[in-house]
């Protein structure tokens, strides 16, 4: 038996397909124009996509320090991808909101997801690609309590 007739470990397989997906993202995200992205603004913006959230909150969402979400926040808010404003519970704590460009990039990569999975669905078939959605949405809902967890980076 050679090294390619050996299974792949599903893990190791997850780990490609996602690399694989997120550096097709970023380059078809530069050929229309977002090059200033970078792939750590996606977990921020994702969680921002649902509901206000603080620096804090990023650096847990981001398993890193304090100062290095808020440099993270920083840079996203300079190019312009979410804003600071008062809490509506506490007007002392700013909380990171996302700003219109940081809306249209989300469309733009919802619009490039899309594409993609299009282009694996006309390589394995829709059903086997169907197949493959139903069966991971059900583990990680089973992992989960039924929610869907946050899209966290994997350090």
């Amino acid at each position: 038996m050679t090294a390619e007739d050996e299974p792949i470990p599903l893990a190791r397989l997850l780990a490609m397909s996602f690399r694989t997906m997120i550096d097709e993202l970023h380059a078809r995200l530069g050929q229309r124009g977002w090059s200033d992205v970078r792939p750590a603004y996606g977990f921020v913006l994702l969680a921002l996509r649902d509901r206000p959230t603080s620096a804090k909150d990023v650096a847990a969402l981001m398993g890193t320090t304090k100062q290095a979400a808020s440099q993270l926040v920083d840079g996203m808010e300079v190019a312009g991808f979410v804003t600071r404003v008062a809490s509506s519970r506490d007007g002392r704590v700013r909380e990171l909101v996302l700003a219109d460009r940081g809306r249209r990039l989300l469309a733009a990569v919802e619009e490039i997801y899309a594409e993609i999975e299009g282009e694996w669905a006309a390589e394995v078939g829709s059903p086997d690609l169907a197949t493959t959605r139903r069966a991971l949405l059900s583990v990680v809902r089973s992992a989960n309590y039924g929610r869907l967890p946050a899209v966290r980076p994997i350090w």
